[in-house]
């Protein structure tokens, strides 16, 4: 038996024009299950809901803070995640105080995915989380939002910020870089996912090491994934522009923050790019290119420490 999901947490957001972007060709990608905490989660209820985009709908779900909350916070995930990349960060961001919400971008398991890779450049994945923010935004009488952006969820919030400048009350780059400079990044995996598709690029990728709690549970978001969005996602880093300097013009309070061991996005680029946008600087300890799931605590604090200097 299918338990329905419990009521919203916003009504569902008006959209704001900011890319055109064609009517999808294909239907909703079938939702995975939540995978296995890797490590025990604070207890919490998470309320599913769905955010309107120009394609169709993304899956989304949230923690409520207790009563009163200190204020609202977008969660964006990275190169082939999904909005599950946070579910260990959200219920101890809300226990902090704050609003907690994260959603599964456009192409990647549970949301909507359009044919053809044109559907995903980074325009057009800014412009859905600035309608997010833009809902909350309205239902929350003009509230700023808060974003945070994990590896190529960063340049898409950075993006979405520079599109709407007016929305956010912060930006976060988490493991994230100022832009893409290798035209050779993941070059030879984008080869193998046009001949052989992501499932055999998973079962590639782990064969031969030690298997981790979560296999199963990523393996299935890869088969219920989009293809074109993760050839569009090797684009962007690849070539993304560096924006550093629009950031600094537009005066958001920005954060830089990543793990001790990140082996994903070169540190001395993230360093660099906190001390040209000016930005606090975080490095979290015990924890690699993923520290809302290996020092979730730790984070959680990191970030709401910050969110509560900009008031």
């Amino acid at each position: 038996m299918t338990i329905p999901p419990p009521p919203p947490l916003v009504e569902p957001p008006p959209l704001v024009e900011l890319v055109e972007t064609p009517a999808p060709s294909t239907p909703l990608i079938e939702p995975v299950e939540t995978p296995p905490p890797l490590v025990e989660p604070v207890e919490t209820a998470f309320e599913h809901f769905t955010v309107p985009s120009n394609v169709g709908p993304l899956s989304a779900y949230g923690v409520r803070a207790p009563a009163p909350k200190k204020g609202t916070v977008i969660f964006v995930h990275g190169f082939t995640g999904s909005k599950e990349d946070f579910r260990l960060l959200l219920p101890r961001v809300a226990a902090l105080g704050w609003d907690a919400v994260a959603y599964t971008q456009r192409g990647h398991a549970g949301s909507v995915a359009p044919t053809g890779a044109e559907n995903y450049t980074l325009d057009q994945l800014a412009a859905d989380a600035a309608n997010h923010a833009l809902g909350f935004f309205e239902h929350c009488g003009g509230e700023l939002i808060h974003i945070v952006g994990h590896s190529l969820g960063g340049l898409v919030a950075r993006q979405a910020v520079l599109l709407r400048p007016d929305l956010f009350a912060s930006l976060t780059m988490l493991c994230s870089g100022p832009g893409g400079d290798d035209p050779t990044y993941r070059a030879k995996d984008a080869d193998y996912v046009r001949e052989h598709g992501l499932v055999a690029l998973f079962d590639r990728e782990v064969r031969g090491r030690e298997p981790k709690a979560d296999d199963g549970f990523v393996r299935e978001r890869f088969a219920a994934s989009s293809a074109d969005a993760y050839l569009a996602g090797v684009d962007i880093l690849q070539s993304a522009p560096d924006t550093t300097a629009e950031v600094v013009a537009i005066g958001v309070p920005t954060l830089v923050a990543h793990g001790d061991a990140d082996d994903a996005w070169p540190i001395a680029d993230q360093r660099d790019m906190a001390e040209r946008l000016g930005a606090a600087y975080v490095v979290i300890p015990n924890a690699g290119h993923l520290p809302n799931i290996d020092n979730p605590d730790f984070t959680a604090q990191s970030l709401s420490d910050f969110w509560t200097s900009t008031s």
